[in-house]
């Protein structure tokens, strides 16, 4: 899957002369790879411009007599043939480079850069460039590599668009919710997040609660299960082609959100494995598009299969310094023992109290990497949890409410450019 940067979104900025646009400017990857000095002349050389949403940055056929650096916004790539049609290549954020191999190689550009979202982009000639950067090994290396991990990027989307036809039919956006630590609120944030996104995309959207030993998904909605996950053979999900089939462990909420539980009680859930959640997932994807898993607090072989098997991984923590030890250790074990791509982790910090031990700026800086924020909502999501509320539904401005919908949005921005980059959608 091609790296799509979710919680890059959050930085804004871009004007010239702000600290904060300054400092954004200068963690670029092809300007923090600068000495001071050298970084200091090759700013003074960029020219900044201001594109509104539908506007091109350039169009396929053009010259290609500069680099572009995305500040803020979203700029979708595409290649079109003769016949009009246009085939979606990828979708950029703040800090990417826009047009790099079309330049370095010197020819007219294959592609159009059209702005998505209103965006602010750093414009870099190639005078200036040769001048400042033309000789500069590590910068020459750095396009080098990233033009080549883009054209294997490209090659996989090629292989994916061949691929069998049921597997091109998983057409599912899975979202998994993992903190290191019980109590984080985690079932709270798959519950509201889950039914945000069943209000955007009604009756297109399921929950799937991993919590195998003490999932409080049903009782937080005020549901009662029919059929479990651990009760059926993993072989039993195979060549569903109809929705209807799984109706019998599929519990509906008032909002349209699904839900489909993995254990009621700790003794069921230790039958459930890998396999059981891999052929959940697979039948889930074919049938909605957007599937939100509960996982537990562990590494067991349910909650690496549900993260190996998800998009976005959203990393709960609570602001406290024994949980922010636990995230590090995670994002380890996640990069170098699962090898998932820091593009697809996403880090939340959860306010469940009206103070913080921990800054979030240290959060921040210690994974080097923004982070989202739950603010304090009050009792309200523990009072609707209680009652079997909504919060949405009983609470739509609570804090914590909001920060559900900004992630639903963010969900379903992501879903949208992934089907596009597969053929499946705009």
């Amino acid at each position: 899957m091609p790296p799509l940067p979710f919680s890059r979104r959050a930085d804004q900025s871009g004007a010239r002369g702000s600290g904060s646009a300054s400092s954004a400017l200068d963690r670029v990857p092809l300007l923090a790879m600068l000495g001071p000095d050298l970084r200091k002349r090759v700013r003074k050389r960029l020219s900044r411009r201001r594109l509104a949403a539908g506007k091109p940055l350039f169009r396929q056929g053009e010259v290609a007599d500069a680099l572009f650096l995305i500040a803020a916004g979203r700029v979708r790539l595409a290649v079109g043939d003769r016949a009009g049609h246009e085939r979606v290549l990828r979708f950029l954020g703040p800090g990417e480079i826009v047009g790099e191999s079309a330049f370095m190689a010197e020819t007219p550009h294959v592609t159009t850069a059209t702005v998505v979202e209103d965006a602010t982009v750093w414009r870099l000639g190639r005078p200036d460039f040769d001048a400042l950067l033309g000789t500069h090994e590590p910068v020459l290396r750095y396009l080098a590599n990233l033009i080549a991990e883009r054209q294997t990027e490209a090659n996989a989307r090629l292989a994916a668009e061949t691929a069998p036809e049921d597997a091109r039919a998983l057409r599912g956006y899975v979202t998994a919710i993992f903190s290191p630590r019980g109590g984080s609120g985690v079932t709270t944030l798959a519950v509201v997040l889950g039914i945000a996104l069943a209000e955007r995309h009604p009756d297109d959207t399921v929950l799937l609660d991993l919590d195998v030993l003490f999932g409080h998904t049903l009782s937080t909605l005020f549901l009662e299960p029919r059929g479990v996950l651990a009760h059926v053979a993993p072989t039993f999900f195979q060549g569903f082609t109809e929705r209807a089939a799984l109706d019998h462990y599929l519990l509906a909420h008032p909002s349209s959100l699904r839900v489909m539980p993995a254990a009621t009680r700790p003794e069921d859930g230790q039958n459930v494995t890998a396999e059981h959640v891999r052929a959940a997932l697979g039948a889930l994807r074919r049938h909605f598009g957007y599937v939100v898993l509960d996982l537990p607090h562990d590494f067991s072989e349910v909650a690496l299969a549900g993260l190996e098997g998800a998009d976005r991984v959203l990393v709960l923590a609570t602001p406290e310094p024994t949980t922010l030890a636990d995230v590090l250790e995670c994002r380890r074990i996640f990069t170098e023992v699962l090898a998932i791509a820091p593009q697809r982790i996403t880090y939340v910090l959860n306010h469940p109290l009206p103070y913080s031990a921990v800054p979030t700026s240290e959060f921040s800086a210690a994974t080097a990497t923004p982070w989202v924020e739950v603010p304090f909502g009050g009792d309200a999501p523990t009072r609707a949890a209680l009652r079997g509320e909504s919060l949405l539904a009983t609470r739509r401005h609570n804090p914590v409410a909001r920060a559900a919908q900004r992630l639903a949005d963010q969900v379903t921005a992501e879903a949208s450019e992934l089907a596009a980059l597969s053929g499946r959608g705009t």
